[in-house]
């Protein structure tokens, strides 16, 4: 059946405000009209700035600011046109793009479907290291028979395919050790400086194709520390941050007329992983016992302070994938001893001080990352196993996480468009370094049913998969589930226009303007 997306929804999605923009004043006060540059907390530096590469969600949220796509994800998870002011799908095997007329890069370079073409071809070249090969797998062949005229072949119906063509483009013969700090893209905003662990310095790309964003400089400054995100923020050098600021400090800022804070409800997902070739986590049953040994309850209380809900799932409510009545594992000390000794793992010594058997979970330096981790220390050991906190700067515990160098870590995903993504971070052909199954979960009836729900653009179908692929997820618990995140904003009371995605995005930043005090 053939369908066409038209370029209206480009206007809802991703249409701007009109305002103007300008340089940071350095205080919370200033003069009315005082230009200001948006200065935006992060928690973490970005690890790379090659939209081909980058996998963090630092590198992904700068992403968001200096590059294009084909399409652009919207507030409701659908797509809607970005460098392709329309597509359509004449088959279910064939996807043609047509490009906007007269797109630039940053550099002025024209861009074009050579461009387009090159992007795909480079990161699915056999010899290009990322994580993000395996969301191609399905692309047979990309063709450019005009400058505006991008097609996909693909070798199946893959229904999520969508999700994976909103990667940045760059132009033809883009070096990666080069654009690894100093990328040329076509979004609203252009790389200026990359100081790693300090900073990245952004201005406006007026030539954009969506209009001139109305703020004219960015500045992200990777600041490690809760509490120096919190002192930075009071005292205006930094004035915007989104899902960065502890949760005891939000009230604070609510209560203070020189800031707004926004709240929704989010789809930042925080799971629990395990490497599932340890002898130990290797067992089911030891990984159900981990899972009702955690209170996560407890956890969104007293470490979120209930900005959050517990899910079994990966998907938000809401989300057309999410099933609901899955396998749920309640708190229950007791049921998780029974299962530790039915996998062979009695407690040695009854009440006493041995442990069953030690455990290795790495985390960051991040001090919410570490206080879950205690959390979850404590409650494993009440248990009987001892699990040792290895706590590590991002960068080193995040090339730890990518090597599948860890028994058992936590991390976020900044939210799931489309279920097809099982396909990078459970199939069995997305072990690194093709994809993201950094813990090795090999599952012959997962990867069937991940393979039909790409198999058609069928929603009613792909549900059938996928529903039947998050009970086994549910069951084998090669994740577990914690919690989806509620998004809070906290920026100056002369910011306007920031309008939040399910999954933290900065999309609507080019939107963004600065009001006269």
């Amino acid at each position: 059946m053939k369908r066409t997306i038209l370029s209206a929804a480009v206007v809802i999605a991703l249409g701007l405000a009109s305002g103007c923009g300008g340089r940071e004043s350095g205080g919370s006060g200033g003069a009315a009209g005082a230009q200001r540059d948006l200065v935006i907390a992060f928690a973490s530096s970005p690890t790379n700035l090659d939209a081909r590469i980058g996998n963090d969600n630092a590198s992904g949220r700068i992403f968001d600011l200096i590059y294009s796509g084909l399409v652009a994800v919207t507030k409701e998870n659908t797509y809607a046109p970005d460098l392709a002011e329309r597509w359509e799908t004449p088959d279910d095997r064939t996807l043609i793009f047509h490009l906007r007329p007269n797109l630039k890069f940053h550099d002025g370079r024209p861009l074009t479907a050579q461009d387009v073409k090159w992007t795909y071809d480079s990161l699915m070249a056999e010899d290009f290291a990322s994580g993000k090969k395996s969301g191609y797998a399905a692309v047979a062949s990309i063709e450019a028979p005009d400058d505006r005229t991008v097609i996909f072949r693909l070798s199946e119906p893959n229904g999520g395919i969508l999700a994976n063509l909103n990667l940045g483009i760059v132009p033809r013969d883009a070096d990666p050790e080069v654009y690894k700090t100093r990328p040329i893209g076509a979004g609203p905003y252009k790389v200026t400086e990359f100081a790693t662990d300090e900073r990245v310095v952004m201005e406006s790309f007026d030539e954009w194709h969506l209009g001139t964003p109305n703020i004219k400089r960015i500045v992200a400054r990777i600041i490690p520390d809760a509490t120096t995100r919190v002192l930075e923020m009071r005292r205006g050098s930094v004035n915007f941050e989104i899902n960065n600021i502890p949760f005891d400090q939000v009230a604070g800022f609510e209560n203070n007329p020189e800031f707004k804070v926004l709240k929704e409800p989010g789809a930042t997902y925080q799971y629990l992983a395990f490497n599932v070739r340890d002898p130990i986590l290797g067992k089911k049953p030891v990984r159900q016992a981990i899972a009702h040994a955690i209170d996560r309850d407890r956890i969104i209380r007293d470490l979120l302070l209930g900005y959050g809900t517990k899910t079994e799932t990966i998907f938000p409510s809401g989300h057309w994938a999410r099933t609901e009545g899955l396998p749920s594992y309640d708190f229950d000390p007791e049921r998780a001893k029974q299962l530790l000794d039915q996998a062979g793992h009695r407690d040695p010594d009854g009440d006493g001080p041995r442990a069953r058997f030690t455990l290795s979970f790495k985390t960051s330096t991040d001090p919410e990352a570490n206080q879950r981790a205690q959390i979850i220390q404590q409650m494993l050991k009440n248990v009987g196993i001892d699990m040792q906190i290895q706590s590590n700067e991002f960068g080193t515990f995040y090339e730890d996480i990518q090597k599948g160098n860890f028994q058992m870590f936590s991390l976020s995903r900044g939210g799931i468009p489309d279920p097809d993504f099982y396909q990078v971070i459970f199939h069995s052909d997305s072990v690194p370094p093709e994809g993201q199954n950094r813990g090795y979960y090999l599952n012959p009836r997962l990867d069937q049913l991940i393979e039909q729900g790409r198999s058609t653009f069928d929603e009613a179908t792909r549900k059938k998969a996928y529903d039947e692929a998050q009970r086994i997820l549910a069951d084998d618990v090669p994740y577990i589930s914690l919690y989806h995140q509620t998004n809070i904003a906290v920026m100056r009371s002369y910011l306007d226009g920031f309008e939040m995605y399910p999954s933290g995005f900065l999309l609507s930043v080019p939107k963004m303007t600065i009001s006269a005090e």
